[in-house]
């Protein structure tokens, strides 16, 4: 069963000690993904490729993007190669996953990072400590604030 679901940077997380009793979403982009620690240890990982993105930040109506976007659509919205907006398949992949958490026999706290520890990560800890009504923990204290809108949006679709 999910107990808890906290939201830090990539530096933080690198420090957290092997434990089976902690999963991992593990938020990354091209700048992040060489550095990555390896997780070995924990009850198990998620890993997603998405970069900092949404519509808001381009000063564009919420909700204008693709939810499920083209491989075009995803270089005009993060113009930058080889990255990717936040999507509905990254939606439906966190879903399964804190699902699966939540009905499993043990007690398991999340972590989930992306680099800064503030927008794509908060996103979904919130998401997540919402509908699962578990305890919401921000050990750096940077509160949800920056939370990413549009992975908020895309995972409150799904419920």
């Amino acid at each position: 069963m999910l107990k808890s679901v906290e939201f830090m940077s990539l530096k933080a997380v690198k420090s957290l000690a092997s434990d089976a009793s902690v999963a991992i979403i593990s938020i990354r982009d091209s700048s992040t993904v060489r550095d990555l620690p390896t997780f070995s240890g924990f009850w198990d990982v998620l890993p997603l490729d998405m970069l900092d993105v949404c519509e808001e930040h381009a000063r564009q109506e919420p909700g204008r993007w693709a939810d499920e976007p083209t491989a075009e659509q995803h270089f005009q919205y993060c113009e930058i190669p080889d990255n990717f907006a936040p999507s509905l398949s990254h939606a439906h992949a966190i879903r399964a996953f804190v699902d699966q958490l939540h009905d499993c026999t043990d007690e398991v706290d999340l972590v989930v990072h992306c680099s800064a520890g503030v927008s794509r990560s908060a996103a979904v800890a919130l998401w997540t400590a919402e509908r699962f009504n578990v305890a919401l923990r921000d050990g750096a204290g940077v509160g949800l604030g920056e939370a990413n809108p549009r992975i908020l949006r895309l995972l409150t679709s799904l419920t």
